[in-house]
């Protein structure tokens, strides 16, 4: 099933144009099947011209159902389906740092501990980069969400979050569009516990190739 979502977002021009040069000749064929229709004289002559025009009719519905199911999958379903379908990035590793009790600096909390963002968040200025969190910030209820996601070859991107320590990511929503320093959502984060998350915006190019996701790191407080 994946290699099936990737192939439709891979091809997906090529797909457009030979469903559309099906249909240009499928309608052409409905035309010519008119016009026998409409010129026929006899009976019998006439039922095999509509017979005609209704078999041509039914494959040009068809292929016009095509491309609204391949429109419809590539930009609405496949954004939403779960990251380990498209994303294979490594994601960073928030336990692992050189940081100790014995290092912190006095009256730190040890919690902080499990709160160090890693040196690579993937982040990258003026591509992708969420502008409206920062790091280790501390938010409740909803929250707007900003930044930009415009890099080369620009296909989609979407919006995710995971409790630390989670293993797989929900996604919120995502977008066909290029941002650029605007908001691109929001976050609700009433229902969730509170603690510490992670949420990152993560791009997907015209070839389904995933680019490293630009992570943030944030608590979540009780209402």
């Amino acid at each position: 099933m994946d290699a099936f979502f990737r192939s439709l977002v891979r091809y997906e021009t090529p797909i457009y144009i030979l469903l559309g040069l099906g249909a240009i000749y499928a309608f052409r064929a409905i035309w010519v099947s008119w016009e026998e229709w409409r010129k026929a004289v006899f009976g019998l002559e006439k039922e095999i011209a509509y017979q005609r025009l209704r078999s041509r009719s039914a494959v040009a519905i068809l292929l016009v159902m095509i491309a609204l199911s391949q429109f419809c999958l590539v930009t609405f379903v496949v954004p939403y389906l779960p990251s380990i379908t498209f994303t294979f990035t490594a994601t960073p590793d928030l336990l692992s740092n050189n940081l100790t009790a014995d290092t912190l600096p006095p009256g730190t909390p040890e919690s902080d501990l499990l709160f160090t963002p890693p040196d690579d968040t993937g982040c990258t200025p003026n591509q992708i980069m969420i502008t409206s969190l920062a790091p280790r910030q501390e938010i409740s209820g909803r929250v707007s969400l900003a930044g930009t996601a415009n890099t080369e070859n620009f296909g989609f991107y979407k919006y995710e979050y995971r409790q630390q320590g989670a293993e797989d990511w929900v996604t919120i929503a995502a977008g066909r569009d290029v941002i650029i320093d605007e908001e691109f959502g929001s976050w609700d984060t009433s229902n969730l516990l509170p603690g510490d998350y992670e949420i990152r915006l993560v791009v997907i190019d015209t070839e389904n190739n995933p680019l490293p996701a630009c992570t943030i790191q944030v608590r979540i407080l009780e209402p």
